[in-house]
């Protein structure tokens, strides 16, 4: 069965990554192919999602104004948190939207939800297998709501490969 799956993806650096990470897969003809991504996500309270992900989820600030906050995930792989009152005309009314992290295999899902636990983090989804895609994740909260999901491929996804 192939699985078309559509989700944003940023890569937690483990010691053996058993696949190829999508970025992997970019073909151009282009001169200037593409190196990195910083994906965006505005909060009310910058500050508390700044301790969130440094603290919690244990990434390093690369960059820093005081409207925006990025924080490295991989060496092309960022999350960028802006400041709502730097921009008070943007609703912030959707909160469907969120992170996904990989991992490098199952027990590693298991072992973030075990420390999400410890750390009183508003999980709503504990540790399962996908049943519309193959990866087993945990599911939680950040400081504003925004779905944040761990998760790693299960060992018989079929990855695209060429």
């Amino acid at each position: 069965m192939k699985y078309i799956i559509a989700t944003l993806l940023f890569i937690i650096p483990s010691a053996a990554l058993t696949q190829e990470p999508p970025t992997a897969l970019q073909q151009t003809s282009n001169d200037a192919p593409l190196s990195g991504l910083i994906t965006f996500a505005f909060y009310k309270d910058v500050e508390a999602a700044e301790d969130f992900y440094v603290n919690i989820m244990g990434l390093k600030k690369s960059y820093h104004r005081d409207i925006t906050r990025v924080f490295q995930v991989t060496p092309g792989a960022a999350i960028g948190l802006m400041d709502h009152a730097a921009a008070p005309d943007v609703e912030l009314n959707n909160k469907d939207m969120g992170f996904s992290f990989i991992v490098a295999n199952t027990d590693d899902v298991d072992r973030w939800y075990e420390y999400l636990k410890s750390q009183d983090v508003n999980i709503y989804a504990p540790p399962s297998d996908g049943t519309r895609t193959p990866v087993r994740s945990v599911h939680f909260y950040d400081t504003e709501g925004y779905d944040i999901e761990i998760f790693a491929w299960l060992p018989d996804a079929e990855m695209i490969k060429e």
